[in-house]
């Protein structure tokens, strides 16, 4: 491993240079990174009930259905049938919708003396005006299981209207639009949307806020407990430098094979934040626990010694992610293992290659405290309150610790068949 830390060395200008160009291109990649919140489209393709779902979407004109929840004092007057049919009217146009069902346009069938008639509940071109024509239909609609309770609320307050869209359709601009259509009707009720491809909008909202709000979250958390564990510059900014490229090279990476961010994949950021720096941690630790007064010795001694152990503490890592490849149904979350592994992997190779590299070209400062420092006290706050309690409490009580342990791992086994399943969009 020496013989590599040395090539390591040797070759830093272009480590640093190949790094430079691969980051600017996979992070120029970033600009076409897409979500993608459709849960359905995730299924997978061999899946024999998958295959039948999408068959019936393709044969019967969509699965997918969006709602416009339509809320006034009575559904039965005039002007708000009059706004059902405009609301009605302006869907059935749009590109991509297939269906579209409300009050004003469903269908009706009726036991006549002679047989079954099928027609509409109501002549949308000459919509009930008078009170008694609205009673008439009041009467029609709650009198039919069909509409009372499904298209018209039972207080007749709400009326829904329905569409459903194809299944090569762009679902989340489809819904994008339909909100922002009906809302510019400026109607005087109370809208409400619903439905998947609505609920596919909100979803990709959450998801970009969660990586919004998170991710410096997650990146002060990280940075205050490097800042207490290295006591400098160098040791806060490396790992936090190596876990970002690597977050950039995996997302990149994603668009570059043509996937889309989802509701799973979103937490790859930060997964690889907490992860990704532990590698630049250990090499960065090793490296202030070296001795040597030579900077370049003191490097390849250090590297000789952590490259083995940082190996396998990634691959051991990687294997877990990768795990979701061969046991998870849905291909978001296969998705997720693949690229979460991907992005592990190139935490580990900027660890062991990047981070020396970077050290050797930079200024010889210490990244942190050396143990030889006399002037680092060892009986600080977190030595004298953390780790000293717990080795003695190991030492003192081995017994005792190995059998409570014994016991967690006993009800956390038993609780495993415990677990309920529950899938709910």
């Amino acid at each position: 491993m020496k013989r590599l830390a040395t090539i390591i060395l040797r070759q830093r200008w272009l480590i640093l240079i190949i790094v430079l160009l691969a980051t600017v291109f996979f992070g120029y990649q970033l600009t076409g990174l897409r979500i993608n919140a459709d849960i359905m489209s995730t299924l997978p393709d061999d899946d024999p009930a998958a295959v039948l779902y999408k068959e019936v979407g393709q044969e019967f004109g969509g699965n997918d259905m969006g709602m416009i929840a339509l809320e006034t004092e009575s559904v039965f007057e005039n002007e708000v049938l009059q706004h059902v049919k405009q609301i009605t009217d302006s869907l059935r146009v749009m590109p991509g919708i297939s269906t579209v069902t409300s009050l004003v346009d469903i269908i009706e069938i009726r036991g006549e003396e002679w047989g079954i008639e099928i027609g509409k509940l109501v002549d949308e071109y000459d919509l009930p005006e008078t009170d008694a024509e609205l009673r008439q239909l009041r009467q029609r609609v709650n009198a039919n299981e069909m509409y009372r309770g499904a298209i018209v609320s039972a207080d007749a307050t709400t009326t829904l209207i329905i569409y459903t869209t194809y299944d090569d359709a762009d679902k989340q601009a489809i819904a994008r639009e339909v909100r922002q259509l009906v809302s510019s009707l400026n109607l005087p009720e109370q809208l409400y949307f619903a439905g998947l491809p609505m609920m596919m909008n909100d979803v990709s909202d959450l998801i970009l806020v969660d990586i919004v709000r998170l991710i410096p979250i997650v990146f002060l958390v990280i940075a205050t407990v490097l800042f207490f564990s290295f006591r400098s510059l160098r040791g806060v900014v490396l790992p936090l430098l190596i876990a970002a490229i690597a977050i950039v090279w995996a997302l990149g990476m994603m668009v570059v094979l043509g996937y889309e961010m989802t509701i799973i994949s979103n937490n790859i950021p930060i997964i690889l934040f907490a992860v990704g720096s532990a590698y630049t941690i250990h090499v960065l630790n090793r490296i202030n626990h070296t001795v040597v007064p030579d900077m370049t010795e003191r490097l390849i001694t250090a590297m000789g010694y952590i490259m083995v152990p940082v190996f396998l503490a990634a691959i051991t890592t990687m294997i877990g992610f990768v795990s979701f490849v061969f046991g998870a149904y849905l291909l978001m979350i296969r998705d997720f293992g693949i690229f979460t592994a991907l992005g592990t992997f190139w935490a580990l190779l900027l660890s062991v290659t990047l981070v020396p590299a970077l050290l050797a070209v930079l200024p010889a400062v210490s990244t942190g405290p050396d143990v030889n420092d006399k002037t680092i006290k060892a009986d600080g706050l977190l030595v004298n309150y953390l780790l000293r309690p717990v080795v003695s409490l190991l030492f003192r009580h081995p017994r005792r610790i190995l059998t409570v342990w014994a016991l967690l791992l006993l009800v956390a086994g038993g609780g495993i068949f415990l677990i309920k399943r529950s899938v709910n969009m």
